[in-house]
């Protein structure tokens, strides 16, 4: 069973030796801001985190498993039972940032627009913290810096190399920075914490003409709008009101020029949903209703359906633990509970499906959501979640073999 081993005073010391680094906190963070990369191309980003990984005394790095940028940090390998892992995100959105600040983007149209370079710096903290304190530790500790969460599927990439087994995983943990709630807050919940998100390609072909001759044209354009209503009908209409699902389009492209009507058009989309089964009949309706929307109007369209994230399961004897240890460490008044689940997706799901794992929410208080071109982290934050993984690291006992004691 897991479960916490007495706090004490651990959780103010913990904060207060975060605080005391938190100049290198926040110059780890803005390094990483500066200098985003995309969905497996980190180098750069992996090779600072090596660097510094490598500088801190009692941390074994451990880099290019599973794929060429990842890295991970493990700190007491020879302590007997499973190791605990806590995981960084390392990916940026293809995005222009519009922040203003001094460190911002480097990169035209790459930005850390969800909070990975936050959460890196933190993880950093974390290791210099656990390092310190590493004859304390009860268990393994493994740090990971995951390439690819944004879409691309990195966590998946680890698990069929074999991160569990590498690693002698026996749980994993990740906090993540979340604007909208109050600042310092603790959210996590059991079960389904994150819905599963795929992704939806339309091809939509028509007959291409001068605009000022639509009736010999057959418009691709007018299709995919039609398209686009008739899919929300899908959810208002035909899905169980009780159930939860969302079908958004969030990229269309057609035509070259304003007075032309295009050949073909494309259309990108996601669904989210809680359920395998609302997905499974949403996706056979789409399958159906999309070709049969554009033959109405003459055209033809082709969709290219593909499962892309699992749902996320908050393990419950996990979770409960670690609801006990932030009840100690951010007390009981921050913590608070989760009625329902989030439709973002995470690729965290593929490490929910391995073994136990518990993704959780710290509020930073700030207005502008995730992926926004003007979305910033609050570095006052950093040292309460390197104090906050610490602390998880050292009272987070796992489960120990028989006899090994």
């Amino acid at each position: 069973m897991t479960g916490t081993s007495p706090a004490g005073p651990i959780g103010p010391e913990l904060l207060a030796a975060a605080e005391e680094i938190s100049d290198r906190l926040i110059a780890w963070r803005r390094a990483f801001h500066q200098f985003p990369e995309l969905a497996f191309e980190e180098n750069v980003t992996s090779a600072r985190i090596v660097e510094t990984l490598s500088s801190i005394e009692g941390v074994d790095v451990v880099k290019g498993f599973g794929c060429p940028t990842s890295v991970v940090g493990v700190i007491g390998g020879d302590l007997p039972g499973k190791t605990l892992m806590i995981r960084a995100e390392m990916d940026a959105l293809a995005l222009d940032e519009e922040t203003g600040v001094p460190f911002s983007s480097c990169i035209p149209g790459v930005m850390h627009a969800a909070g990975h370079d936050a959460h890196m710096a933190s993880l950093l903290g974390a290791a210099t913290l656990l390092a310190d304190r590493r004859s304390e530790l009860q268990r393994p500790v493994a740090l990971l810096f995951q390439p690819a969460e944004e879409g691309k599927g990195g966590a998946r990439t680890l698990v069929q190399a074999g991160l569990m087994k590498r690693f002698n995983v026996g749980e994993v943990v990740a906090p993540l920075l979340w604007p909208k709630s109050p600042y310092g807050t603790f959210m996590t919940r059991p079960g389904v914490i994150t819905a599963l998100s795929d992704r939806i390609h339309v091809e939509i072909r028509g007959i291409g003409g001068h605009a000022a001759l639509p009736h010999v044209t057959v418009d691709p354009i007018l299709i995919g709008a039609h398209i686009v209503l008739a899919v929300q009908s899908l959810i208002s209409r035909e899905l169980d009101p009780l159930e939860s699902a969302v079908i958004s389009f969030g990229q269309v492209e057609a035509g070259e020029a304003y007075n032309i009507i295009p050949e073909t058009g494309h259309m990108w989309g996601t669904l989210r949903a809680f359920d395998t089964r609302v997905r499974d009949f949403l996706r056979e309706r789409l399958e159906s209703l999309v070709p049969a929307v554009a033959l109405a109007f003459r055209g033809s369209a082709v969709l290219d359906y593909t499962q892309n994230y699992p749902q996320t399961q908050n393990d419950f004897e996990l979770t409960k633990a670690v609801l006990e240890c932030a009840d100690s460490f951010f007390g009981s008044d921050q913590v608070k509970g989760m009625e329902r689940p989030l439709l973002s997706g995470e690729d965290f799901s593929f490490y929910s499906l391995e073994v136990p794992s518990c993704l959780m929410l710290i509020g930073t208080g700030e207005e502008v959501g995730l992926h926004h071109s003007r979305y910033q982290v609050p570095e006052e934050a950093l040292p309460l979640v390197a104090a906050w993984e610490a602390f998880m690291g050292m009272t987070l006992s796992g489960e120990i073999a028989p006899g090994v004691l």
